[in-house]
């Protein structure tokens, strides 16, 4: 017999609202965490990085955001926030348990491995996210470079490379927000940014209010109204020529779009120095597409990052061969199946329905970054798959009475 109703792996922002969304609906759960903290990640991120989603839809159930961090919270006070707000839900769990394997059963639940034993559930809720899996791009000659190369998700402060000839590889969020801050510790007072394709700069504020302030208000409207206005609020972008910097190609997902003043004023101030991206490494440097050579004492691979689930479930998996998020309009609980390295999931029941795809008992929490944000969507994504858990359990219960 199973050992339980649901296990949730992974104590991150995606596991508690997963716990808080079954235990609302009566549901029994088991939450267990590898380490011995709640969110590491977001314990463990550099200080001067913010939130690129607003409070408005980042808050969780209950607990607002105090109103003198802003609109957009640091990485910091969310963690405490996060903290503050699991005791107020009292979800209790499980530090120090690793697990090394998920397979299903032929009775239809799944067997789970653990540091802790062997254990059985009838449904199982992978929220382990993406950022303990960086990834890193194979380039030549990264062996023999001799200064120190670094995941982004091993940055922890500037002072890691003051003094330092540094270069960021990649221009997403971390990227930028990286570069702005090691620019000013750099040796001679910038870091180098390698672009790949392009870079995609929006003001924070079009027309003068958040962006999600916009999507507050387009909600409220009739939905044709609601698609124009998100499309003519997005569409507002700065000249990239005068920042030196490119527009990557249309429809390639190569370019996150970037709001906010702080690179533009890093940019402008020569604290940041866009490049081309590196093709190879010699022992002091390296060589970018463009044939420039760089001499370099650190970098920093902001080159993203696959689904931690990857290492521990034993099943088969259909992936979509989407190269990036189409437009979502105005539905914002919907993200797209199946990008960024996630399996495709179960859409026959919910449009954003959280099963994966041929495997009965198993749920997806915390995988569309995009739309209203991470926190709304991992909210959004937790409800469904609490209900979605809920009308499973019941069918399992009905066929063996």
């Amino acid at each position: 017999m199973p050992s339980g109703d649901v296990l949730i792996i992974g104590a991150g922002p995606a596991g508690l609202n997963a716990a808080y969304a079954l235990q609302r609906a009566g549901i029994e759960y088991r939450i267990i965490e590898r380490t011995q903290v709640l969110a590491p990640t977001w314990q463990r991120l550099y200080p001067s990085l913010r939130l690129n989603t607003s409070r408005f839809f980042s808050q969780l159930p209950g607990r607002d955001f105090p109103w003198r961090w802003g609109i957009h919270p640091t990485a910091r006070q969310y963690h405490r926030y996060l903290l503050a707000w699991t005791a107020e839900q009292r979800l209790k769990v499980e530090h120090g348990i690793e697990v090394y394997r998920v397979a299903p059963r032929a009775d239809g639940a799944w067997t789970v491995e653990t540091s802790a034993g062997i254990e059985s559930y009838r449904a199982v809720i992978p929220a382990t996210g993406v950022f303990d899996n960086p990834q890193l791009p194979a380039i030549e000659g990264m062996g023999r470079f001799r200064g120190e190369i670094l995941h982004s998700r091993d940055f922890r402060h500037p002072d890691q490379v003051a003094g330092k000839r540094v270069m960021v590889v990649g221009n997403g969020p971390s990227g930028t927000d990286i570069a702005v801050a090691a620019g000013a510790v750099a040796a001679g007072g910038a870091c180098y940014l390698a672009i790949r394709s392009g870079v995609d700069l929006r003001p924070r504020y079009p027309y003068g209010l958040p962006r999600h302030a916009w999507m507050l208000l387009g909600e409220r409207l009739p939905p044709r109204v609601c698609v124009w206005l998100q499309r003519r609020t997005g569409a507002i972008q700065y000249n990239l020529g005068d920042f030196g910097v490119w527009k990557a190609p249309a429809q390639t997902g190569t370019a996150v779009g970037y709001r906010g003043p702080e690179l533009l004023n890093a940019l402008r101030q020569g604290q940041v120095l866009p490049l081309r991206n590196p093709v190879s490494f010699s022992r002091d440097g390296a060589t970018l597409a463009d044939g420039e050579t760089v001499a370099l004492d650190a970098v920093i691979m902001a080159t993203g990052f696959q689904p931690v689930l990857h290492r521990y479930l034993d099943i088969e998996m259909q992936f979509s061969r989407e190269m990036y998020y189409p437009e979502t309009g105005c539905d914002w609980d919907i993200g797209p199946n199946g990008v960024r390295g996630w399996p495709l999931r179960d859409v026959s029941e919910h449009p954003n329905g959280r099963q994966v795809l041929g495997h009965a008992g198993l749920y997806l929490v915390g995988v569309f970054y995009k739309g209203r944000g991470a926190f709304y969507n991992m909210r959004a994504e937790a409800a469904i798959a609490a209900r979605q858990i809920g009308e499973y359990l019941s069918r399992r219960l009905t066929a063996a009475a």
